[in-house]
C-alpha cells in the first residue's frame, strides 16, 4: 500500500504563541477516503493548509508520495494535493467561470490547448460542462461549490483536500456532492481527505476517520468512533442522527448486532431484521428502559441539558 500523506510529529503555533497542531501523526494510503472530525478550533483547517505546502513547514514532516511537501516547487504541490475550501467565494475571484477553473492550470505554465482541455474535463466531472463564460457571482451556492472544485481538479490532483463539502447546501446539493465526492474516488481513483461536522454524511465518505483536537486523539472507522461515547463527550461531537434513534430502540428491546450509520443501512438492517422474526419485531418497556433512555440521550446530548426522562 502506497502512502499519500504521512505526517510525523507536526506542530504548529500560532504568531501569538497559541497551539494549533501537537505533534501530529497519521497516514493516509492511496485511495482511501478519511475524514477529519473534531470540535471547532481543533486545527483543522490549519493541518489542511500544511498538506499542500501553504503553511510552510521546513522540518518536512509532511511527506506526499514519499517526498517533503517542504521541498517541492509550488507546481508539483499543487499538482498532487488540491485543497477545496468550505466557501467557494474564498477561491473564486476571476470574471468568468473559465478563468477561475483556468487559473491553476495557466500558472502551472502549461500551453492554451492544454488548459481547455483541463477546464473541459473538470466541468464535465462537476456537472457545469457550458457554463465557461458564466459569471462565478451569478451561480447558486451549490454551482459555486462546483465550479471551486473544478478549479481545483483542472490541476488534475492525486490528493482532494475539502473543507466541509456539504456546509449550507440544500438537501439535492448536499445529496449530489456527496455523490461527485465518492465518484472522484472510485471512478478517477483520487485520495480524499475531508472535515466536515455533518456526521450525518460522513458514513458514506469515510473509510476511516480521525478525530483531531490539536493533536490526533483517536482513529478508527465510523462505527468505532461513533460508538465511543466518551470519546464524542470529550471532543463536544455527535454521531449520526440514525445511530442514535437506534441505540434509543436498544432501550426498547430492539436488538441487532451492527447499528446502521446510515439511512440507507437502517432499511436493511430492518428489513432483515423482520424476515427473520416472521415479518415483525416486539418493543417493550421493562425496569430499566428509562435508566437506559437517559443514559443513550445524556451521552449524545452532552452539549445540551435535557434533564431526566420520566
Amino acid at each position: 500500500m502506497v502512502d499519500a500523506i504521512k505526517v510525523e510529529g507536526l506542530s504548529y503555533s500560532y504568531s501569538d504563541g497559541t497551539t494549533a497542531l501537537e505533534d501530529v501523526n497519521l497516514t493516509i494510503s492511496e485511495g482511501e477516503k478519511v475524514v477529519i472530525i473534531g470540535p471547532n478550533g481543533a486545527g483543522k483547517t490549519t493541518f489542511f493548509l500544511h498538506l499542500n505546502g501553504t503553511i510552510k513547514n521546513p522540518q518536512g514532516n509532511v511527506s506526499v508520495f514519499g517526498r517533503p511537501i517542504s521541498s517541492m516547487r509550488i507546481e508539483d504541490r499543487i499538482h498532487q494535493v488540491g485543497v477545496v475550501f468550505q466557501d467557494p467565494d474564498d477561491q473564486l475571484f476571476m470574471p468568468t467561470v473559465f478563468d477561475d477553473v483556468a487559473f491553476g492550470p495557466v500558472n502551472m505554465g502549461l500551453d492554451e490547448e492544454e488548459v481547455e482541455r483541463r477546464v473541459y474535463v473538470a466541468l464535465l466531472k462537476v456537472g457545469l460542462e457550458g457554463f465557461e463564460k458564466r459569471v462565478p457571482h451569478n451561480l447558486s451556492y451549490g454551482q459555486k461549490k462546483r465550479v471551486a472544485l473544478a478549479s481545483v481538479l483542472s490541476m488534475e490532483p492525486k490528493v482532494l483536500v475539502l473543507d466541509e463539502p456539504t456546509a449550507n447546501l440544500d438537501p439535492k446539493s448536499r445529496a449530489d456532492f456527496i455523490d461527485l465526492i465518492n465518484d472522484l474516488n472510485e471512478r478517477d481513483g483520487i485520495t480524499t481527505i475531508i472535515a466536515m461536522h455533518d456526521v450525518n454524511a460522513l458514513p458514506v465518505l469515510a473509510n476511516r476517520v480521525y478525530v483531531l483536537n490539536r493533536r490526533i486523539v483517536a482513529e478508527g472507522s465510523p462505527r468505532e468512533i461513533f460508538s465511543d461515547w466518551e470519546l464524542l463527550r470529550t471532543n463536544s461531537l455527535e454521531a449520526p442522527d440514525v445511530f442514535k434513534l437506534f441505540k434509543v430502540l436498544n432501550c426498547f428491546g430492539y436488538s441487532s448486532d451492527d447499528l446502521p450509520l446510515s439511512f440507507d443501512e437502517a432499511v436493511q438492517i430492518l428489513t432483515k431484521t423482520i424476515e427473520g422474526k416472521e415479518g415483525h419485531i416486539h418493543l417493550h418497556i421493562h425496569e430499566h428502559t428509562h435508566k437506559e433512555l437517559s443514559d443513550v440521550i445524556h451521552s449524545y446530548n452532552h452539549h445540551r441539558d435535557k434533564g431526566n426522562i420520566k
